[in-house]
């Protein structure tokens, strides 16, 4: 039996896009003959087009991200500020110095003294030692790994003593949001998507998925897995940190079948439609493929130009007398919820 539910009500719900509809799909018409007060409205089974949405949202991320943290009593000069563009290679701070200038010096003299005596353990450690204090000596300049924006600076506070600095680097952008973990599996690498960024309201930007998270964590009420998808256009305009809309299609059919979402019933052997056949409904079983949050491909049980109960659950009471039996229940009645793929 198809999942139901659940899915539809969380972080984000299903947006629907449904394309070359039929002209006439929700027209009310009668039914062999008889009066439509007496079954309920009717809809015409239909070709067209579906896809399957799910809308989610996050923030805008960098490429890569990387903060430095140095003691403020160490700090000798301060060579840039928050928003500077930097590149791969620039001194960012540099810090006093003496301290490891002076340890470099005795650990390269010890060195030296090592391999005056030619003992091959002594001179082994003193290598190590000697590197150890070079790279302390190297330290003391703070260059930029990538080039990048200074994102944020922190200055010492009375609860620490360091200094902060944050360099992002912007040369691509990518959207990371929190799927709840039950529509984290119709997510897969690759698949693309529409971002509509809050600042950005009169524009969309193409996404790709690039990365599902390897674990869910609970967040809240929700268990969420983090899902990051990269931009395939940018605009300066975009700054990291802005709130993002992302909809990405997860399945789709073409020339299908369609019944809109409230025909559907459930029963304990799987979805049926109520189809009327010479003024009579008779409740036929219909095997469903992609759906959205009003229509639903039917893959098998109904064809083409059938006529069904367009809200079986707002059927008379002797349409119902038709239709039910223990285990079914109707979605054009509320509280229902449509269903899953």
């Amino acid at each position: 039996m198809m999942k139901t539910g659940r899915k539809w009500w969380l972080i984000a719900g299903v947006v629907v896009l449904v394309v070359g509809l039929v002209t006439g799909l929700l027209l009310t018409r009668p039914a062999g003959g008889s009066n439509p007060t007496d079954l309920g409205r009717t809809v015409e089974v239909v070709r067209g087009d579906i896809q399957q949405t799910l809308t989610v949202y996050g923030v805008v991320a960098p490429k890569q991200e990387y903060t430095f943290v140095f003691s403020g009593d160490q700090v000798e000069e301060l060579l840039v500020s928050e928003g500077d563009q930097v590149t791969e290679g620039q001194v960012l701070v540099r810090l006093d110095r003496t301290q490891a200038e002076l340890a470099l010096l005795q650990a390269e003299q010890a060195l030296k003294e090592a391999q005056a005596e030619g003992v091959p353990a002594v001179i082994k450690e003193k290598e190590l030692a000697y590197q150890i204090a070079k790279e302390a000596y190297e330290k003391t300049v703070i260059t930029a790994p990538f080039s990048g924006v200074v994102s944020e600076m922190s200055r010492p506070t009375a609860a620490t003593e360091n200094w902060s600095l944050t360099l992002i680097d912007t040369s691509e952008l990518f959207v990371e949001v929190e799927v709840d973990q039950l529509d984290a599996p119709s997510l897969k690498v690759g698949l693309q998507g529409q971002a509509t960024i809050e600042p950005l309201p009169d524009r969309s930007f193409p996404v790709e998925i690039v990365e599902i998270g390897g674990m869910a964590v609970e967040k809240g009420a929700s268990t969420v897995v983090t899902v990051r998808g990269k931009l395939l256009e940018t605009d300066p305009a975009i700054l990291v940190g802005y709130t993002v809309e992302l909809e990405v299609v997860v399945a789709e059919a073409k020339d299908v079948l369609l019944v809109p979402i409230s025909a559907l019933v459930e029963s304990p052997r799987g979805w049926m439609a109520m189809k009327v056949v010479d003024g009579e409904v008779v409740p036929q079983p219909v095997v469903v493929g992609v759906t959205s949050d009003l229509y639903a491909e039917v893959k098998s049980g109904l064809s083409e130009g059938d006529l069904v109960l367009a809200s079986p659950g707002r059927a008379t009471t002797s349409a119902q007398e038709a239709a039910s039996r223990p285990g079914v229940q109707f979605f054009g009645a509320p509280p229902g919820a449509p269903p899953g793929p």
